[in-house]
């Protein structure tokens, strides 16, 4: 089996395993059971959907996001890029609204649901076993992303959040303050400290989301530190990820996924 090694500033980073094609059964059988154990366990103990509302009361922005919708601009990219802001705008629109009660769990999956093309979500990329590879609802880390980093803003308690396994070029992971997501078992879940209402929606070139309160409330926009945290939270590691390599550019042509 091939191997390649990576050296980052920081150091070496430990040979990198090109996919094959057991490998990649083998993930998905693993992937399966996961999905089923969540499925199960979201049966009995589950966080449910949250309302949606107006903004008529909900005036104060406490905290936001704006990031750039467009990160790759090679042309080998672009179909990429405009699936995961097609990908976006879809997953924006059934966030903006939702409003957060205390004492209640916000679930990213809860709300967005499966990523599927009947849902009208196409091909975007998605980090699976080290690489950025075409996947249908592509991209929709960078949502997890920015609801992570209001939430940390706005003093929420993380109740799940899991770092990428790879540093994303031009996303959150290279700071330590991403949360990836794959549909169900990776999830990203916070509670509020008060009631919120999620804004979220594509504006021009950037992705814009924000957590906003009634008027008068005293939320202080405050960073906290992602240390600490609980094992499902797992803070950004010491030892340095090595970066996501691309299916299209990344110029192994002994794997089975190498798209051109």
């Amino acid at each position: 089996m091939g191997t390649r090694e990576l050296t980052l500033a920081s150091g070496r980073v430990p040979p990198e395993a090109v996919p094959t094609r057991l490998s990649s059964a083998i993930f998905r059988l693993k992937v399966a059971g996961h999905q089923l154990r969540r499925t199960v366990r979201e049966l009995f103990d589950g966080p449910g959907h949250l309302p949606r509302v107006n903004g008529s009361e909900y005036t104060v922005v406490a905290g936001e996001s704006r990031t750039a919708l467009w990160s790759d601009h090679r042309a080998a990219e672009a179909a990429y890029q405009r699936g995961k802001v097609h990908n976006l705008r879809i997953a924006a629109e059934a966030l903006d609204g939702i409003l957060v009660l205390p004492g209640r769990v916000f679930s990213f999956w809860a709300h967005i649901g499966r990523a599927s093309k009947s849902r009208g979500y196409v091909e975007g990329r998605m980090l699976q076993q080290g690489c950025m590879m075409g996947a249908v609802g592509g991209g929709l880390c960078q949502l997890s992303n920015a609801l992570y980093g209001v939430a940390l803003q706005t003093g929420c308690e993380i109740v799940e959040r899991h770092a990428h396994s790879r540093l994303v070029p031009g996303s959150a992971a290279a700071e330590g303050r991403d949360a990836t997501v794959a549909w169900n078992y990776v999830d990203f879940r916070f509670r509020a400290p008060q009631a919120i209402r999620i804004g979220a929606r594509v504006v021009d070139e950037h992705l814009v989301v924000s957590f906003c309160v009634p008027a008068g409330t005293q939320l202080a926009a405050r960073r906290r530190n992602v240390t600490g945290l609980s094992v499902l939270n797992r803070p950004a590691s010491a030892t340095p990820h090595p970066p996501a390599s691309t299916c299209g550019t990344c110029g192994r042509t002994n794997c089975f996924r190498k798209e051109n």
